[in-house]
């Protein structure tokens, strides 16, 4: 009894399947990605909206409503050559307590990620291409999620046409 109390403490960290009504989804505004890997950053609840949202030229959002709340959202951003996962993290709340990984390419903590992808696009020259990730609903704070969602979503970003 005490060990299936412990598993339960253990993943309340991140959203639970049994309590989500909803599908969770192959893809994040186009960029594919494992199902199971966005679940474990987004809560319980009843309806999924995903919505893309593009408020900038070089910014692309993909928004994840749960139950009409802003749950999650990753982005695509377009920086300055120069510029750092740090310098991109001051705008990423979620990452402030945050420490730089051993190859300085990504910033993570369990509620957000910043990460450098490793391409390039002709219409952009002397601009480097950041991935973030941030979570908004609470009781949901899970760095092993975190790190593998901003990975497998960085890399599928790097072989989409946005890199090439």
């Amino acid at each position: 009894m005490l060990a299936l109390a412990a598993v339960s403490a253990l993943t309340g960290c991140s959203g639970s399947d049994k309590e989500k009504k909803y599908d969770v989804p192959e893809s994040l505004c186009g960029t594919p990605l494992d199902p199971s890997i966005i679940a474990e950053l987004l809560p319980s609840g009843k309806s999924i909206n995903v919505q893309e949202k593009n408020p900038v030229p070089g910014l692309k959002r993909c928004q994840v409503n749960i139950d009409k709340k802003l749950a999650f959202r990753v982005s695509q951003e377009w920086w300055e050559e120069g510029d750092t996962v740090v310098d991109v993290a001051k705008g990423v709340p979620q990452v402030k307590s945050a420490e730089l990984t051993d190859d300085s390419d990504s910033l993570l903590t369990g509620t957000g990620g910043v990460q450098r992808a490793h391409c390039a696009d002709s219409e952009r020259p002397g601009h480097i291409l950041f991935t973030t990730a941030q979570v908004y609903a609470d009781g949901v704070d899970d760095s092993a999620a975190m790190r593998e969602l901003i990975t497998e979503y960085t890399r599928a970003v790097e072989e989409s046409t946005v890199c090439r």
